[in-house]
C-alpha cells in the first residue's frame, strides 16, 4: 500500500502589483491556514500529541516551485517536524493538469510509503477526482489536503479510478468543527 496527499497551495497574495504569478507569497490568511491544516493532520494522522498513528509519515513532501505553494510546504514540513532533506521541488508541479501530477506520481521513488504533493488547481482537483476509486471531492479550496490510499505496492503502478478517500480536510471544515482553535482560517462567505 501506498499513501498519497494531496495539498493545494494555501491562499496568496494579490497585493504587489506587477508581481509574477509564480512569485506571489501567502497572504496572512494562508500563513494562518497552513499551520492549522497541518497541526490537525499530523495530530490525527501521524501521532503527533501522542494520539494513535493512523498512517505513516510522509518520506517525502514534493512542492511546486510556486513561491505560494513552497510557502505552503515549508510550513508543514516544519510541524510535522519532518527534516529540511524531506522536502523536494519539482517545477513540473507549477500548474500541472492531472496527467502530469500521474506520471510524477508513477515516478516515485519506491522506497516511499507516503508522499504529500503541493500544488495548483484546476490540476490538483482533477487528479484527485480521476484517481480517486469512488468517492467524490466537490472542490478544493485554498489549503485543502486530500489523504488517499493507493491499493498497490509500486507507485508505479498508481492508476486512476484505484485510490481509497482517508481524509478531505478543509480549513472550512476545521474552523466550522474547531471554532475556538481555528477561528478566521477561511473565508466569513463560505466560499474559499
Amino acid at each position: 500500500m501506498k499513501y498519497l496527499t494531496i495539498v493545494r497551495r494555501a491562499k496568496s497574495s494579490w497585493d504587489q502589483s506587477g508581481l509574477a504569478d509564480h512569485d506571489r507569497p501567502l497572504n496572512e490568511r494562508g500563513r494562518h491556514a497552513a499551520p492549522a491544516v497541518a497541526t490537525f493532520i499530523n495530530k490525527t494522522y501521524f501521532g503527533g500529541a501522542e494520539t494513535p498513528i493512523l498512517l505513516p509519515r510522509p518520506d517525502r513532501l514534493i512542492s511546486s516551485t510556486a513561491l505560494r505553494a513552497l510557502g505552503t510546504a515549508q510550513i508543514m514540513r516544519e510541524i510535522m517536524g519532518l527534516p529540511t532533506e524531506a522536502l523536494l521541488l519539482d517545477s513540473q508541479l507549477y500548474l500541472a493538469e492531472a496527467a502530469k501530477i500521474l506520471e510524477l506520481v508513477r515516478g516515485f521513488d519506491e522506497g516511499w510509503r507516503h508522499v504529500i504533493l503541493f500544488g495548483h488547481n484546476p490540476g490538483m482537483h482533477e487528479f484527485v477526482e480521476r484517481i480517486l476509486a469512488r468517492e467524490h471531492v466537490s472542490k478544493m479550496p485554498t489549503c485543502t489536503a486530500v489523504l488517499m490510499a493507493i491499493p498497490t505496492a509500486y507507485w508505479g503502478l498508481a492508476d486512476w479510478s484505484e485510490a481509497q478517500l482517508i481524509g478531505n480536510i478543509t480549513p472550512k471544515t476545521l474552523e466550522r468543527r474547531f471554532p475556538e482553535l481555528y477561528a478566521g482560517i477561511s473565508r466569513a462567505d463560505g466560499d474559499d
